[in-house]
């Protein structure tokens, strides 16, 4: 899987503001190079800064302002974050110096960042995934020799407690990590391209796993989550494709889609339920920005395009903030861009979280 990266040519300084740097067009980050979620009643997003510092926005839903805050300084931050609410704050999960695993949290409404080492060095070699599974955070992430690593920390307690979802030579991208019914559950791309996902039932010890998609069949790292009454994955396809996986919860075949066909996707897919409609965001050809939705239980899927040519550098996520579609990812001169659309309406609206030289895939 091919990835080009965007460069930055000249620094200012640390901080919320930099010297805009030079882009390379092209394919982006295997990974989400942002991340956004709702977090009590705003839109927050977290984002690789300069110098590998780790930067985090909100946002009030249905205001204007951006407000910037510094996670952790230069030096931290060495993958994509990933971001969620888990109990009453706001969580951060990335890669830090020394393929560590590193955790920040902050309870909703204050000020402090509170760091913690989930994973010491040489544990962790991919961008992290993190969510809430019952009472507790969880975390998965590729591990050495390309084992799939999963973590878990009740809420309010201090001790991380280490997993192996999957043994070496399993895990060939960052993880997905969600709560589908009862259980945690895991996408991510295996040996020769296929497609695995793993589940274990919320309190039991054994990982359950199983193969989504067979050798060659996806290009990018999955993303998985709850749509309705089933687990979904997307993925890149063969050729630049976008594929979507849906099964039952509790059911045994994944049942396979082509969302879009040839020549659409360009980086990895980030899939949510919003309404009651299965999304999908993506880069599209010539560094645009793509949404899928499709009504749940139905057939087709529909375009949109959120963002023309030469606007979009990373692979976007996707979520529902209030009644809105959001989307975030890195834009032009290492900005950052955030899009809303009102569910059931048509266009799209596009905001500047953060200003050129702020974002860095």
């Amino acid at each position: 899987m091919s990835t080009t990266k965007a460069i930055s040519r000249k620094l200012a300084k640390l901080g919320l503001v930099a010297a805009v740097g030079a882009a390379i067009l092209g394919p982006a980050a295997a990974a989400s190079a942002t991340s956004v979620a709702q977090v009590g009643n705003s839109s927050v997003i977290a984002a690789e800064g300069p110098h590998h510092s780790l930067l985090f926005y909100w946002q009030t839903i249905g205001t204007v302002p951006w407000h910037p805050e510094l996670v952790a300084g230069a030096g931290t931050t060495y993958s994509a974050p990933s971001v969620t609410r888990v109990g009453n704050s706001s969580v951060i999960a990335v890669e830090g110096p020394g393929h560590s695993l590193l955790f920040y949290w902050q309870t909703i409404g204050t000020v402090p960042w509170h760091p913690e080492v989930v994973a010491g060095f040489g544990t962790t070699f991919s961008a992290p995934s993190v969510a809430q599974v019952g009472n507790s955070s969880v975390i998965a992430a590729e591990g050495l020799g390309h084992s799939l690593r999963f973590y878990w920390q009740t809420i309010g307690t201090v001790p991380w407690h280490p997993e192996f979802a999957a043994s070496f030579g399993s895990t060939f991208s960052a993880p997905s990590v969600a709560q589908v019914g009862n259980s945690s559950v895991i996408a991510a791309q295996g040996p020769a391209g296929s497609l695995r996902f793993y589940w274990q039932t919320i309190g039991t010890v054994p990982w359950h796993p199983e193969v989504v998609a067979g050798f060659g069949a996806t290009f990018s790292a999955p993303s998985v989550a709850q749509v309705g009454n089933s687990s979904v994955i997307a993925a890149q396809g063969l050729h630049h494709s976008l594929l979507f996986f849906w099964q039952t919860i509790g059911t045994v075949p994944w049942h396979p889609e082509i969302a879009a066909g040839f020549g659409n996707a360009f980086t990895a897919p980030s899939v949510a339920q919003v309404g009651n409609s299965a999304v999908i965001a993506v880069e599209g050809p010539a560094v645009s920005l793509r949404f899928y939705w499709q009504t749940i239980g139905t057939v087709p899927w529909h375009p949109e395009v959120v963002n023309g040519f030469g606007t979009t550098f990373s692979a976007p996520t996707v979520t529902q903030v209030g009644n809105s579609s959001v989307i975030t990812a890195e834009g032009l001169g290492h900005s950052l861009r955030f899009y809303w659309q009102t569910i059931g309406t048509v266009p799209w609206h596009p905001e500047y979280a953060a200003p050129f030289g702020s974002t860095f895939a």
